[in-house]
């Protein structure tokens, strides 16, 4: 098996400084939140105000989290030759393409150029997407789509873009011209720490920004209805509706941060689970929306 660098690209440069940034910004602005909630709860300030600059850092953190995925999948893109496929790694992932499936080689994508979300092309150009004749195109490289090297399946094609491109088509095609000593399966392998397949679940993709969403919308509520709320308020209630317990008003926020957090661990769950148990991983994640509906129904009884 003979390893491939791929081409060298200044993206992945400017991605890593583009991390530097946003991540700096993070940490600004979780430090002006600490200050804020780092006196008594009861002395907290808790309006609109307060609410946007949390979603800012959270944004942060989702933006920072994301960056830094795509930029170290930049730096440890490869491609690696045998007789039997052609695979493609990054971040522990690899995608495996047979070499008895591929139909032609091309430069450029062609019309499935168009259409790509600019965002994708941070650190490398990644992604994938479906074409109008029914394949799946996947992106896997550091040069444009103009200038990539393309696989063509018949299910798939794969943007690929190898330091030497005129010598790995040579490499490719003499070793297909050997024939290949096992069959292998057109398929992903995800890697241990981040599966591919879980994040591009289009299932799991909803229900995560579904379960988000409304943890974001309970949040805003609160915030909105914080300062109107007395001091010591009804938290919590027995089997016939009488109120057991007065607590103070900031033990509020305590719910749609626990329903976050819930929401956090079903989603490292379904990460585990996903390789073996599909369905069970995206029921976790159906759990979660339901948490958040749950959550979300207990503040608005706080608040009435």
């Amino acid at each position: 098996m003979r390893r491939w660098p791929p081409s060298t690209s200044i993206q992945r440069w400017l991605g890593a400084a583009l991390l530097a940034l946003v991540s700096a910004a993070a940490a600004y602005a979780g430090i002006g939140l600490y200050a804020v909630f780092a006196v008594a709860p009861e002395q907290w300030l808790i309006d609109l105000a307060l609410y946007g600059r949390v979603i800012l850092f959270l944004a942060l953190l989702v933006l920072a989290g994301a960056l830094t995925y795509r930029v170290a999948a930049a730096f440890t893109l490869s491609y690696d030759l045998d007789r039997n496929g052609l695979y493609i790694n990054w971040l522990g992932n690899r995608a495996v393409v047979p070499l008895d499936q591929i139909l032609h080689l091309d430069i450029g994508l062609g019309a499935a150029a168009q259409g790509w979300n600019p965002l994708n092309a941070i650190g490398y150009y990644a992604g994938q997407r479906s074409l109008d004749d029914g394949r799946l195109a996947h992106r896997f490289a550091t040069a444009p789509n103009t200038r990539a090297l393309i696989i063509h399946t018949s299910t798939a094609l794969y943007a690929i873009s190898p330091k030497d491109t005129e010598a790995f088509v040579q490499d490719l095609e003499q070793r297909r011209n050997l024939g290949a000593a096992k069959s292998l399966a057109s398929t992903v392998e995800p890697g241990r720490m981040f599966l591919y397949a879980f994040w591009h679940d289009p299932i799991v993709r909803r229900l995560l920004l579904m379960a988000f969403v409304i943890n974001l919308l309970v949040m805003g509520l609160l915030a909105a209805r914080y300062n109107d709320l007395a001091l010591i308020i009804q938290m919590r209630y027995n089997a016939t509706g009488d109120v057991v317990a007065m607590l103070p008003r900031h033990e509020a926020l305590f719910m749609p941060f626990a329903a976050f957090l819930l929401s956090l661990v079903n989603m490292v769950l379904g990460l585990l689970l996903y390789r073996s148990q599909m369905l069970g991983a995206r029921l976790l994640q159906a759990a979660s929306v339901l948490v958040q509906i749950l959550f979300g129904i207990a503040v608005i009884t706080v608040l009435r």
